[in-house]
């Protein structure tokens, strides 16, 4: 695709979306607007990195009646980065997609040290339809799963890195869905997620039960994704006034893969957490998280990116035990401050998050805030997980229309 047949895409396009304004009311248009700019520095230096990006990103709604309502939402981003091999608002994987705008729609290197590159994403492009306790998506949605609250074990298809600054969207998968209420408080889920250009080897389909016994939310899955077996588990109930959450997830690697000389080891993962408002403006949770995909031994690390668990697994965290606990204080109804600790309990290296939000005015929020990691430096060998990610302190202004 040319720029000229792009340019007449978006004008055609933002054409008929501007019809659609006019003359529908059943036709709604929504998004945001996002700057972030980010100073970063890498272990074991002494300069600073900085990146300035921005992001449109428009949503519209068209609901022709009360059973179907079709969504689409496009992402324009440009990003000015210095001296930096990272982007604060990282690009995420789109592995399940049949076909794909090219994401990079303009690059160019002013000098050896910075580079401007603009970037596109079709992020949204399906069909709801509802009816009598029975749902059903066609097209490109987000799909996520799991209760817990910042490690999913059950989250393969679409996951999120820690150091990603804009957390709010889940990227689309082109998806089948359908899901059917058995009760008030029991569903059953069921997908196909279709990789690229329709090859099994690339796509991921997915069974779920949802049901509630003994006032305890209890959700079971099946899922063959790029041809490995997931067996998943969740539970949630409230406990006392706090809420708490089990989620779990095995995987047999290959498993629908024909070929028997892989050898590939299975791993088990799971996160136990619970959380609790102490005060009306303070609110806290802790997470426990084993990964049975990682090792205990730092100088590991490096191999771990090879295996299936990490390529197409969705796992990230290189170590095997971990606690997380957070805290949210709201100071007013305009200001909050949010804390997070990511400790590995192996090599005792630790990941800080915290951020400040200020509501500046309707649909307008002001956020700072800064990645803090400590842990041993890498030398000859890689000694700790945190200790090679670089600090960095943010700055964003968000917009919502």
């Amino acid at each position: 695709m040319t720029i000229k047949h792009i340019t007449k895409f978006k004008y055609s396009f933002f054409a008929l979306v501007i019809f659609l304004v006019c003359e529908q009311k059943s036709f709604a248009l929504n998004g945001s607007y996002k700057t972030y700019f980010s100073e970063s520095q890498n272990p074991n230096e002494s300069s600073l990195h900085n990146s300035l990006t921005n992001t449109f990103r428009p949503k519209f709604t068209w609901t022709p009646n009360e059973s179907y309502t079709f969504y689409s939402a496009y992402a324009l981003s440009a990003n000015l980065q210095k001296k930096s091999l990272l982007n604060p608002v990282p690009e995420p994987k789109r592995d399940y997609r049949v076909v794909d705008l090219d994401s990079e729609l303009y690059t160019s290197s002013h000098s050896s040290s910075s580079s401007f590159l603009v970037n596109q994403n079709l992020d949204r492009l399906y069909m709801s339809y509802s009816s009598s306790g029975f749902n059903l998506n066609i097209g490109r949605a987000p799909i996520a799963f799991g209760s817990a609250k910042i490690v999913n074990p059950s989250d393969v298809l679409t996951p999120i890195s820690y150091q990603t600054l804009d957390k709010e969207e889940r990227v689309g998968v082109d998806t089948i869905r359908m899901n059917y209420s058995l009760g008030p408080l029991s569903l059953i889920d069921a997908g196909y997620v279709v990789g690229n250009k329709f090859k099994s080897s690339k796509s991921a389909a997915f069974l779920r039960l949802k049901s509630n016994f003994f006032e305890t939310d209890i959700s079971t899955m099946l899922m063959n994704f790029q041809e490995n077996f997931l067996i998943g588990v969740d539970l949630a109930r409230s406990v006392g006034n706090a809420s708490a959450w089990f989620e779990s997830a095995y995987v047999i690697p290959k498993y629908f893969n024909d070929n028997d000389n892989l050898h590939l080891k299975n791993y088990f993962r799971a996160t136990l957490g619970m959380d609790y408002k102490l005060t009306s403006s303070i609110y806290s949770y802790v997470e426990y998280h084993y990964n049975g995909a990682g090792t205990h031994d730092p100088k590991k690390y490096i191999f771990q990116q090879t295996n299936i668990a990490y390529s197409e697994g969705g796992v990230t965290l290189q170590g095997v035990h971990y606690l997380i606990p957070g805290m949210t204080y709201e100071i007013s109804s305009l200001w909050k401050v949010t804390g997070q600790c990511l400790f590995n309990a192996n090599d005792l290296s630790i990941f800080n998050n915290i951020s400040v939000e200020h509501n500046f005015a309707q649909d307008v929020f002001i956020d700072l805030g800064a990645y803090i990691p400590f842990g041993a430096k890498t030398r000859l060998t890689q000694n700790s997980e945190f200790g090679i990610y670089p600090k960095i302190i943010y700055s964003s202004l968000r917009f919502y229309f």
